[in-house]
């Protein structure tokens, strides 16, 4: 009964340590949001080069 026990809360212990918590920079590629944020930025930039540029243009000098 005694070893039983002890196996017990050996496996307890050990399924606590796998379970700390990680900073969020190491398990962020798992996240669908930051999927989402990348393929926003992607097609941000595919559409910025591809228009050759999205600026506005300075309104004319007035002709004296």
């Amino acid at each position: 009964m005694e070893t039983l026990h002890k196996t017990e809360h050996n496996l307890h212990s050990e399924k606590n340590f796998y379970k700390q918590h990680h900073p969020y920079y190491k398990h962020m590629h798992k996240d669908w949001r930051f999927w989402v944020g990348v393929v926003l930025i992607l097609v941000a930039l595919t559409i910025y080069t591809m228009s050759v540029d999205f600026t506005i243009q300075p309104a004319p000098l007035p002709i004296k």
